[in-house]
């Protein structure tokens, strides 16, 4: 997996949303346009060689997700995929805590300055 910085996007159901992730040294973090805050880490599996990626996703009191969720108070959701490590652009899979599942499309964006061509 390359570190740097990856734009994405996903669907639930009839919800759509976009946002930025920076994958570097093992961990995983970002925001997207609806002001969810995205904190988690990454590692390769060595059965499939494919990267784990795990995520807690937050989102501020009063703002309506893609997954039709909207609370008074600030709250969680823990997330996981399955990344090829090889391709800059795919779509994968998303489960989550909530048991609602999304579609996300990945693309990577540019390298962070000095940062190596791939993680081992």
């Amino acid at each position: 997996m390359r570190e740097g910085m990856y734009g994405i996007d996903f669907t639930t159901g009839g919800d759509a949303g976009m946002g930025m992730f920076i994958f570097e040294g093992g961990r995983v973090y970002g925001a997207d346009r609806g002001t969810a805050r995205y904190d988690g880490s990454y590692e390769i599996d060595a059965a499939t060689k494919l990267v784990l990626l795990h995520l807690k996703v937050t989102f501020p009191a009063h703002v309506m997700t893609v997954f039709g969720l909207e609370y008074p108070f600030e709250w969680s959701v823990d997330c996981e995929a399955a990344l090829d490590p090889l391709k800059d652009e795919d779509q994968v899979l998303v489960a989550t805590s909530i048991g609602q599942r999304l579609m996300a499309h990945y693309l990577f964006l540019r390298p962070l300055p000095g940062a190596p061509a791939f993680v081992q």
